[in-house]
């Protein structure tokens, strides 16, 4: 019997309009990397200039490609999207997406993990649960300075018995929003905890619970608004907290408080901030944003799910063949190069190391799906299925007289 999971899938899958993704990723890109060349060359820096720049080679259609017939795991076929080469930049479209992809993955391997955690005797206490914590408007704080005290209030909280007694593990995930005075904040999370009160309502009418089986008294809008608090945060009021319980495999859905484990997993794992939000930026936190050299963190494992990322980790496999890594020894980072040369050779040597690690990419996925034919956006097809062109006479004579 097929599985509704695996049905789900395959429908997605023959859904999927890849060549509408390619071509917003395009579009969305060049226009992004337009608007903030304008701000960068207004306010003279030169940092926001390089980072339009390969916003604008990410967004290139000859760096976007689409795929047909990839074979999953299963061996089902699908269609793919990607890029040749990835700026790695969060005004990126396509880079976000793929952000949010090693997000999910990550998350699938923790959670499988936190899985393997409910026992009999735990069952019936525990349960996973997805969370949106809607933050109050932080006026005067740029978005980088609100995410950072975003995230030291929400450290101080999981430090707190109330959160240590209750909860076992999870993912986190901050998203924002852009309004007319500031930013709007929220984090999303998919937890496996004993019960939750959200409210001083909901604890008093726990009370009892709580002091059967010895957990910490508390609720969790005003632990977490005590705790952004005292990371030097400034609201307007507590935040508002929305909790939903996540079936159980084979349990149906029941009233608006439920939600399914994979429809969880992708709130928590999606993107930054929706694309058009930069439209809503003025061109000034447009090219602070460009300039942030080190983003604060913006997914990560919570308790007892960090333990599904410990490997033994073999030396020999921190050794890369990738055309950038030179026997082992990184390259210098775009913003290394900046320091030391002028734009114009600044941008010789990224042209130089983008085609190449482009041709490389182009060879890996020929390699890794032999079965697959991929085009770019300006209509450039590669793979192992592609035929090369036909000799020319000329060719055609000269390997005749080298056979003989």
């Amino acid at each position: 019997m097929v599985s509704v999971a695996k049905i789900t899938l395959e429908r997605k899958q023959e859904n999927r309009d890849v060549s509408g993704v390619a071509s917003y990723w395009s579009a969305r890109g060049e226009e992004v990397a337009q608007r903030l060349q304008r701000a960068a060359e207004g306010q003279n820096s030169l940092v926001a200039c390089a980072t339009a720049g390969l916003l604008a080679r990410c967004a290139e259609e000859r760096n976007i490609w689409t795929g047909r017939g990839l074979l999953n795991q299963e061996g089902v076929p699908f269609e793919g999207v990607g890029t040749l080469w990835q700026c790695g930049l969060r005004l990126c479209p396509s880079c976000c997406a793929a952000m949010a992809r090693a997000s999910r993955r990550k998350a699938r391997e923790a959670i499988s993990y936190l899985k393997t955690l409910l026992t009999n005797q735990t069952r019936w206490r525990w349960r996973f649960r997805s969370l949106v914590l809607t933050m109050p408007l932080m006026r005067g704080a740029d978005v980088t300075d609100a995410i950072a005290r975003i995230n030291d209030g929400f450290r101080r909280l999981t430090n707190r018995e109330f959160w240590k007694s209750r909860v076992v593990g999870g993912i986190k995930s901050v998203e924002f929003t852009v309004r007319i005075v500031g930013y709007h904040a929220h984090i999303h999370l998919l937890i496996l905890s004993d019960f939750l009160p959200v409210d001083a309502q909901t604890e008093a009418k726990w009370q009892g619970y709580t002091k059967r089986h010895n957990l910490a008294s508390g609720n969790l809008a005003s632990e977490l608004g005590h705790c952004l608090r005292a990371a030097g945060a400034v609201l307007d009021g507590d935040p508002n907290v929305a909790v939903y319980d996540v079936l159980r495999q084979g349990q149906r859905r029941h009233g608006d408080n439920t939600i399914s484990l994979e429809r969880a997993l992708q709130e928590t794992c999606k993107y930054l901030t929706k694309s058009e939000s930069w439209d809503a930026i003025p061109d000034d936190q447009l090219v602070k944003i460009a300039e942030v050299e080190r983003w604060p963190r913006m997914f990560e494992l919570l308790g007892k799910a960090r333990l599904s990322k410990r490997e033994e980790r073999n030396p020999s496999s921190l050794v890369h063949t990738h055309p950038l890594i030179n026997g082992g020894v990184r390259a210098a980072s775009w913003r290394e190069l900046l320091e030391t040369t002028d734009l114009e050779e600044w941008n010789a040597l990224m042209t130089r190391r983008i085609d190449r690690a482009r041709e490389f990419r182009r060879d890996q996925l020929a390699w890794r799906h032999p079965e697959a034919l991929f085009k770019t956006l300006d209509g450039a097809e590669f793979g192992l299925r592609v035929k090369p062109p036909p000799l020319s006479v000329a060719a055609q004579d000269k390997e005749a007289s080298n056979t003989a």
